[in-house]
């Protein structure tokens, strides 16, 4: 990490940049709350670290005090969201040389330094190690984790929009390798030996529990869709995705549950168009599975599919008894929104009954 670790100074006008090595700043109570210096473990991640803040720093004032830049802070999703809670460590910094967001312990502790009142605090949340650098280590202006609203949003977010918020948004920066939140922040004050409480020893993220999705989430990205053609998986989304309009038209082709089934499980409108095709040709779903099967699908998928699409014998008798007393050509019942509404194709075996 040292090889290509990064400096970013954010705020401060001319100090603001990326550097080598951090540069020191004054610290203590009675400095101001910017400029604050953030260890970035490429020059890529502080790049794009910088991009995030920019918009927000542009709208400050030189003379915005921490509560001023606290509100604008906390009113930025991508600044909070740019590294998912629980997957990095941070040491902010306060008093110390240099005093600013370290990523490593042994940083955070040679910034002692001859200060007498050397203080920092470890957690893996980046919005508390930003919040403590602004306010200077002064936990009584801390600002809540999660504020009431948030924790209201909570319970009336749908799947997808949860989804979106907690992952997409965190996927802004290019070298993270999940974008799911953790349940817990787990921080911790470390003073020097001139106070009771000894520096802690480095805490580690526990084992993932498998039995609880949450927990398990945070280990790998969670994958929104599998795209596939016939023969398997081919990519898969990481973000919200709707079908294109014809994907949709093709599978509705299938019937209801058939198209849920295609669109779903993220097959591409020539590969529905195929599995249409294969359907209209073939009157039992055990041929339609096996021509499935022989174009790289599974069987065990190909016969599944052909179960939810085609009719049993009840359906066929029915329809058979509804194109009886039907007084229109074969080509106009084909046509007949009254069978496009059902969503089947009726193959021409069955029309011909």
């Amino acid at each position: 990490m040292a090889d290509s670790t990064r400096w970013l100074v954010i705020g401060g006008g001319s100090k603001a940049g990326v550097y080598r090595t951090c540069p020191v700043f004054p610290c203590g109570r009675s400095t101001p709350p910017l400029p604050i210096a953030i260890e970035c473990e490429s020059e890529t991640e502080a790049r794009s670290l910088y991009r995030i803040f920019q918009p927000t720093l542009s709208k400050l004032s030189p003379k915005s005090g921490p509560s001023d830049i606290l509100t604008a802070f906390q009113h930025s999703d991508g600044i909070r969201n740019f590294f998912p809670n629980g997957t990095r460590d941070f040491y902010a910094v306060v008093i110390g040389a240099p005093a600013g967001i370290h990523r490593t312990r042994t940083g955070a502790e040679n910034s002692k330094g001859s200060f007498a009142y050397h203080s920092y605090r470890h957690t893996q949340s980046f919005w508390e190690a930003l919040a403590f650098m602004v306010v200077k280590g002064q936990e009584a202006r801390m600002p809540p984790l999660l504020t009431s609203t948030e924790l209201a949003e909570e319970s009336h977010v749908s799947l997808e929009e949860a989804f979106d918020r907690n992952l997409h948004l965190g996927s802004s920066s290019p070298t993270l390798g999940t974008t799911t939140p953790t349940d817990s922040l787990r921080s911790s004050l470390s003073h020097d030996r001139r106070h009771d409480d000894p520096v802690s020893p480095p805490r580690y993220a526990p084992e993932a529990d498998h039995t609880n999705p949450r927990a398990s989430s945070s280990a790998t990205p969670i994958v929104y869709i599998h795209v596939r053609n016939l023969s398997g998986v081919v990519s898969s989304q990481h973000h919200v995705t709707r079908p294109s309009l014809e994907a949709t038209a093709q599978a509705r082709r299938l019937g209801e549950d058939g198209a849920r089934y295609v669109l779903a499980h993220g097959y591409q409108p020539s590969d529905i168009a195929t599995i249409v095709q294969i359907y209209r040709r073939n009157d039992s779903k055990e041929s339609f599975a096996l021509q499935l099967a022989a174009l790289g699908m599974a069987l065990a998928e190909a016969t599944y599919l052909g179960d939810l699409i085609y009719l049993d014998s009840k359906e066929y008798q029915s329809i058979i008894v509804l194109l009886n007393t039907l007084d229109m050509p074969i080509t106009e019942v084909l046509q007949s929104p009254s069978l496009e509404l059902r969503g089947f194709y009726v193959p021409a075996s069955v029309l011909l009954t």
